[in-house]
């Protein structure tokens, strides 16, 4: 008996960054604006997204559910989190602390109670 189990794989730091990348051409768009469904937007997303990682081999084949699901449960809890620490970071107006300053301060906070790595960096 054959198993038709679906093999999942892991998501890498590229697909990631391509996925964020796709989802912030889609959510920019000012032709469609906020006048996009759900499944419109992840529709487009996964398209673009796929653009943006043509050149991978194995090819890459995520649908949009899977992209979906991806920026939902993963990507966007964790930008979110590390705009927060950012956000808290830049409202302290620290004399004589720069950009990289805050970003080095930012990632402290962010760290701070998570048990997941800092991983997203250029993503957004």
């Amino acid at each position: 008996m054959a198993s038709s189990a679906i093999i999942v794989r892991a998501w890498t730091r590229k697909e990631d960054e391509a996925l964020c990348r796709a989802y912030k051409w889609v959510s920019e768009d000012s032709v469609r604006g906020i006048s996009q469904t759900s499944e419109g937007v992840w529709s487009r997303a996964s398209k673009k997204y796929l653009e943006f990682y043509e050149c991978t081999i194995p090819r890459n084949t995520r649908n949009h559910e899977s992209c979906s699901s991806r920026w939902k449960k993963h990507l966007h809890p964790i930008l979110n989190k590390w705009h927060q620490a950012l956000l808290a970071t830049v409202s302290r107006h620290e004399s004589g602390t720069n950009y990289y300053d805050e970003v080095r301060q930012a990632e402290e906070l962010y760290m701070e109670g998570s048990s997941k790595p800092f991983q997203f960096h250029g993503c957004w």
